[in-house]
Order: C-alpha cells, then structure tokens, then sequence
C-alpha cells in the first residue's frame, strides 16, 4: 500500500512538473520551431479529438438513458391512471 501510494505521488509530482514546464517554455520552443513541441501539439491534438469523440459519444448515451427512463415513468403514470379509473 505504501509503495503505491509513494508511486502515485512521484507520478502526479513529475506529471504536474511537466505540465508546468512545459507550460512556461512552449510558447519560446514554438518561436523557435522545435521538433520536440510539434511532436506534443500533435499528440495532444489527436489526443483531443478523441476524448471529445468518447464525451460526445457519452452524451448521446446520457440522453438515451434518460429519455428511457422518462417514457418509462410516463407509461406507468399513464398505467396507473387506467387502473384508477377501472375502479
């Protein structure tokens, strides 16, 4: 447990490091036409698109979900209503 704990803590340490890093320096290494951030841009592009592709696919299945369960809850309102009228 300790050994996990000290892992995770050395790579959220050197991950926000490099975030910050990379962060500050970026905007000269652009200037300066470095290979090593053309390479990150377009990780991070392509990275990009395909976490907003699994949000968008994740909304549609939200929406579905809900709207599921809103038909539900109407035809039992409307099941029930039949069955208060019988009586």
């Amino acid at each position: 447990m300790m050994v996990t704990t000290l892992l995770v803590t050395f790579v959220v340490t050197v991950g926000l490091a490099v975030v910050v890093l990379l962060t500050v320096a970026a905007p000269s290494l652009r200037r300066r036409g470095s290979r090593t951030m053309a390479r990150i841009d377009a990780w991070a592009e392509r990275l990009l698109l395909v976490l907003r592709h699994h949000r968008d696919r994740v909304a549609e299945q939200a929406r579905t979900r809900v709207a599921a369960r809103l038909e539900a809850q109407r035809r039992g309102a409307r099941e029930e209503h039949r069955t208060v009228r019988a009586r």
